[in-house]
């Protein structure tokens, strides 16, 4: 089970990513922004990346994550964008586990 935890953490990781460009490119009517988050739930889990002051994901934070599109949020596990953003890609990587998401899904 554990693999499967730790295979998922790539997607997160590009969806807090995916996080930091849609907080900028969202459309103020809060339409789902990018992979089926809106800029909302990439708001939510945002305090769960940045920096050494990371919090435990929100409950909300997770409720975004189980309804994303993991594959869509894996094109982006490359981007530099995200360190440059204030954005652990570390921590980012880490909210499926945190999460408890059990997806059978790898990046």
């Amino acid at each position: 089970m554990e693999a499967h935890n730790t295979a998922r953490v790539p997607v997160v990781a590009m969806l807090l990513l995916i996080i930091a460009s849609a907080i900028g490119l969202a459309k103020a009517n809060n339409e789902h922004a990018i992979c089926g988050m809106s800029t909302d739930d990439l708001f939510a889990c945002r305090s769960a990346v940045i920096g050494p002051a990371a919090l435990p994901p929100s409950s909300a934070c997770c409720a975004a994550l189980e309804k994303a599109d993991l594959p869509c949020l894996c094109t982006f596990k490359n981007n530099k964008v995200l360190p440059a953003l204030g954005i652990d890609p570390a921590l980012a990587m880490q909210l499926p586990a945190k999460c408890n998401i059990l997806q059978s899904f790898h990046c």
